[in-house]
């Protein structure tokens, strides 16, 4: 059977976007957040998929990240009973279903440090190293949005550097790039950039958001267990950690800082309640040491 042979030349090639004037920051952007799908060694996979379903197992259960077993359980029981399909019906199959998932992860020490790791929960006891600052600095005007570059991501393509050197550059200790300089190139060069990165991991966010993504995403020393602890992480999902470090933050800024010495704070009844019945067990103890001796001595 004959075989037809196409000619290089007839192939069409992808032909590389051309970049014409300027870009105006202050419009939606194409690569906003854009993620994809790497293939890294030594990955969760089930964390992964996790983290992209946006799953939120201690918002499901209602329960914060510092939770213990019991409180994990008795919530778990409680929402199990209020969305039990007898009483709710084929949605609350489905949901006792994501109970099920959540309680089954929570419970066990293993998949739960996997679970925080892949959501970036790992990263809210940092919060005291948290300064606040960003790591980029600024080149003219604060503007709106932010270059970010998710090194989790990178594979050290040295593209961003080769067309905009001014605004990234690379950790040859790490092998990624990161941003040095906001807006240190014109916008032709940085938008060229952007473009170029085959694994989109440069986004643009939030001014607001910068320094705390710039925070989570360089290496916290970790906690050792046994003879094999200790190291270096950061979280898979830099955002999710960004969020849930922001969360935190929002709270405690809110706390006031005196709310627990008004708590401890107790009236003159309280304060004589409390003595006279630390002396009626210091009375009780002398009553049964008495009694004690008078039985030996008989």
């Amino acid at each position: 059977m004959p075989l037809s042979v196409v000619s290089i030349c007839q192939i069409s090639l992808p032909i590389a976007p051309q970049v014409h004037g300027r870009f105006d920051t202050n419009k939606p952007m194409s690569r906003w957040r854009q993620r994809c799908s790497v293939t890294r060694c030594c990955y969760n996979r089930r964390a992964e998929e996790r983290a992209r379903a946006g799953k939120n197992y201690y918002e499901l259960l209602g329960v914060s990240v510092d939770s213990n077993a019991q409180e994990i359980k008795e919530a778990y029981r409680k929402l199990q009973k209020k969305y039990h399909p007898d009483i709710v019906g084929q949605k609350g199959h489905e949901h006792t279903l994501l109970l099920n998932e959540a309680y089954k992860v929570l419970m066990r020490d293993d998949l739960r440090r996997d679970y925080d790791a892949s959501v970036g929960h790992q990263r809210v006891r940092y919060e005291t190293n948290y300064s606040g600052l960003s790591y980029s600095s600024w080149k003219g005007p604060l503007r709106p949005h932010a270059l970010f570059v998710d090194e989790n991501a990178c594979i050290g393509c040295r593209e961003c550097t080769h067309h905009a050197s001014n605004t990234f550059e690379m950790d040859e200790a790490l092998g990624c790039a990161r941003v040095k300089v906001q807006y240190g190139d014109d916008d032709q060069n940085i938008e060229v950039s952007v473009d170029s990165c085959p694994v989109n991991c440069i986004h643009w966010v939030d001014r607001e958001e910068l320094a705390v993504l710039e925070f989570l995403i360089q290496p916290q020393p970790k906690e050792g267990y046994g003879v094999f602890g200790g190291g270096w992480e950061r979280p898979a999902n830099v955002f999710m950690a960004a969020n849930s470090l922001s969360k935190q933050l929002k709270q405690q800024a809110g706390t006031p800082r005196n709310a627990r010495a008004t708590v401890d704070e107790e009236t003159p009844a309280q304060a004589e309640a409390r003595a006279n019945a630390s002396m009626k067990i210091k009375m009780e103890r002398i009553s049964r040491l008495w009694n004690w001796v008078n039985e030996i001595l008989g």
